[in-house]
Formats: structure tokens, C-alpha cells, sequence
């Protein structure tokens, strides 16, 4: 019975253990803003871009060293997870209600425009 995976990927039933070489540091962050900041924002337009590369990643980063020091990776995940849902679901909210409110602006500057014709 042959697998399909390749030889060196973990099986279901296995762990993978990584040494401190294979985790990311500060400097492939680093590495990895100034990468996105040369293809989101390649000649510095638009420092909004910027500060998003830069939030992202220092979450991102945040997490990381929480999973690599951690006891419990089953809690940290779901911490981290629930988390990221929460902010999904705030944004969304916020965006929603901006929908809202720009349909309504739109709605009532029709309805002045129509009182205006007659």
C-alpha cells in the first residue's frame, strides 16, 4: 500500500517537532513587511498600506510567539482563533452599519433632489 504524501510529511497520527531554526524571528518579519511594502505600496503613496503591513505582521507575530511558547497549543490555537473571529466579526459589523448609513445618505439626498425638481 503506497500513501500519497510525500516521504517526509507527517502522517495524521504524528506530530511534527520544530527546532528553533525552523521558527520564524524578527528578522523574517521584517524581511516579510518590507517584502509586502515593496509590492502593496512600492513607492510609499499611501502610508494607510503601510501601517496595515505593519499591524498584520506584529499580530501575526504576536501569535507566532504565543504557539512557540506555549504548554498548551490546543488552547493557544483556539485563543488566537476565537480572537481573529471576534475582530472578523466587529469589522464586519462596523462595515455594515457604514453600508447602512451611506444608503440612507443616498436616499435622502434623492429624495431632496426630487423635492428640489418639483
Amino acid at each position: 500500500m503506497t500513501s500519497d504524501k510525500p516521504a517526509n510529511e507527517p502522517t495524521t497520527n504524528e506530530t511534527q517537532n520544530y527546532s528553533k531554526g525552523d521558527q520564524l524571528g524578527q528578522k523574517d518579519l521584517d524581511k516579510i513587511q518590507e517584502v509586502a511594502k515593496g509590492i502593496l505600496n512600492p513607492n510609499n503613496e499611501n502610508p494607510q498600506i503601510n501601517e496595515y503591513i505593519q499591524s498584520t505582521l506584529s499580530y501575526i507575530g504576536n501569535a507566532m510567539y504565543k504557539m512557540q511558547t506555549t504548554n498548551d497549543k490546543n488552547a493557544t490555537a483556539k485563543e488566537i482563533a476565537d480572537d481573529l473571529t471576534a475582530k472578523f466579526e466587529s469589522w464586519k459589523e462596523q462595515r455594515d452599519k457604514q453600508e447602512k448609513q451611506d444608503t440612507g445618505d443616498a436616499n435622502s439626498n434623492t429624495d431632496k433632489n426630487d423635492e428640489e425638481k418639483k
